[in-house]
């Protein structure tokens, strides 16, 4: 009997033993056994080891073998507390929440090889999103966290911290349209981009990777932005332009793929010092009128906003 085996029926038996099996089993749902192994059912197996008929050699393969399994174990057991831990309240985790098994075992399978416990985080996080939403984790995902390195990971989070709000407001000072954009703003500003750790070659990477895509010939832009009066929203401050060309607003050079926008749902931003100067910088220098000084308040109430102006 394989360990994985042997570990899940000395579980069973433990809490069997305790009449709790069906609340655990209840509680933990497709989790179980990864987050209901106890030490206990670890320490038991060893000691049938330690305690058979093997040959002293074989014994000591038998514990070698035992604890790789058992590192696996420890992380797929982390990674499933995690998800319990970040999902939201009534998350169904059993059979019948709608996430795929055979999708759920290839990544906890994956997960045994996850020992960071940063990148635990990062995994459990994306654990508890799928069974919060079942299919909402994109099909490579298993494969991108498999390959996501803590410096990838910081990377990525700088990228998410690089983040506007663009308010389209009309001659009347009525919002037209307001956008949360990510604006990675590469462009004339490659010295800013490595000094806070976001080089080409590691940006190249990351579309390698399969969480970004990167362009810094053309850049990207929102478009149908017809109002020529943008308020670019950042961290508090508001950067006012008066025009750009035609109906399209730039908004850096970089573009989160499907895996990207699910990474950056579990992505604690931070303030970047110098992004807003760097974001000026990139405006100017793709024809967008940057006022040297902006003449509105903008509010932020989570989703509400308010824009009014400045009294002279």
């Amino acid at each position: 009997m394989g360990l994985e085996e042997k570990l899940g029926e000395t579980a069973l038996d433990l809490v069997k033993n305790e009449n709790v099996q069906n609340k655990v089993a209840d509680l933990f749902g497709m989790l179980f056994p990864y987050a209901g192994i106890k030490k206990k059912a670890v320490d038991m197996y060893i000691e049938e080891i330690e305690n058979s008929d093997l040959s002293t050699e074989a014994k000591m393969i038998s514990l070698l073998n035992a604890k790789k399994t058992l590192k696996k174990i420890k992380n797929q057991k982390n990674i499933a507390e995690i998800a319990k831990e970040n999902a939201k309240e009534g998350t169904d985790f059993s059979e019948k929440s709608g996430v795929s098994e055979e999708w759920f075992d290839r990544f906890m399978e994956s997960a045994s090889y996850v020992s960071s416990e940063e990148m635990q985080l990062v995994w459990g996080k994306i654990l508890a999103n799928e069974f919060e939403q079942p299919g909402c984790t994109p099909r490579n995902m298993t494969r991108i966290l498999s390959e996501f390195t803590q410096d990838y990971a910081k990377a990525f989070r700088t990228l998410c911290s690089m983040r506007v709000l663009l308010i389209s407001v009309n001659g009347d000072e009525k919002i037209v349209s307001a956008n949360r954009r990510n604006a990675v703003v590469f462009d004339q500003n490659e010295e800013y981009m490595r000094k806070i750790g976001l080089s080409f070659e590691l940006l190249n990477e990351l579309e390698t990777l399969g969480v970004i895509k990167f362009d810094t010939v053309a850049g990207y832009a929102v478009t149908d932005m017809n109002e020529k009066k943008v308020l670019v929203y950042i961290n508090g401050n508001v950067i006012e332009t008066s025009s750009h060309i035609d109906e399209t607003f730039p908004i850096g050079n970089v573009l989160f793929t499907s895996a990207g926008e699910a990474l950056s749902k579990i992505t604690e931003p931070y303030t970047l010092e110098g992004y807003e100067d760097a974001v000026i910088k990139y405006l100017k220098s793709n024809n967008v009128t940057v006022e040297t000084e902006s003449l509105y308040n903008v509010v932020v109430f989570g989703e509400r906003i308010h824009v009014d102006k400045k009294k002279q």
